[in-house]
């Protein structure tokens, strides 16, 4: 099966709850939903979306994590992974979200897997986005799917929000959490990751 890749969101995806916008509660000094608005009307991408509201946040890194404390994932995720790499199957996060903060939780975890996500440059949280492998991609996780597409990969798209839509437009098989916003483009909704690693135990029967 080494010619599938999982593509996986994580922020309501991998975890149960969205760490970036109990952040932005937090931190963030303005308007922040405002981009979110924006860039579901389709007035903004998501890279202009997550400069704009990370930019607000008045706090160092440090103090971020520690007020994160301990972040569930949802179940049996890990078991998802561990079955993945016995089917030589590559899983790489793509993530809206920022990637100090992301790999903080697979840490608490013990998990260690490919991050594709902004990383902070300075302190006045300037981002530094993931190199785009096709300049007219209209954000990095099309460019993701994209990449891999190239290298004759059948691209697997998991994930719940907004930020995951094109995304998963372009890939090959999309899995959306139940009940989410993808859910409501995607049919194929699961709630824990054991019922996904069904899905994909299946996969010879969907191609």
């Amino acid at each position: 099966m080494s010619d599938y890749i999982i593509l996986c969101d994580f922020d309501g995806t991998i975890t149960l709850q969205d760490t970036c916008v109990p952040i932005l509660e937090q931190f963030a000094v303005g308007d922040w939903e405002k981009y979110d608005k924006l860039l579901s009307k389709g007035l903004i991408n998501l890279h202009e979306c997550m400069q704009r509201q990370f930019e607000m946040i008045q706090a160092n890194i440090p103090t971020i994590i520690s007020s994160m404390g301990s972040i569930p994932i949802r179940e049996r995720f890990a078991d998802l992974v561990s079955f993945c790499i016995s089917q030589e199957i590559k899983v790489v996060i793509v993530s809206a979200g920022l990637d100090f903060i992301i790999r903080s939780v697979l840490s608490q975890n013990n998990l260690d897997l490919p991050v594709v996500a902004a990383k902070v440059k300075d302190e006045r949280f300037q981002l530094e986005f993931p190199s785009l492998h096709y300049p007219d991609s209209i954000d990095f996780k099309v460019d993701q799917v994209k990449y891999y597409q190239a290298q004759q990969k059948k691209v697997i798209f998991i994930g719940d929000g907004n930020s995951d839509l094109q995304g998963a437009m372009q890939a090959d098989l999309v899995f959306a959490v139940r009940n989410s916003f993808l859910n409501s483009h995607f049919e194929n909704g699961f709630s824990s990751f054991l019922e996904l690693k069904e899905s994909i135990m299946n996969l010879n029967n969907k191609f």
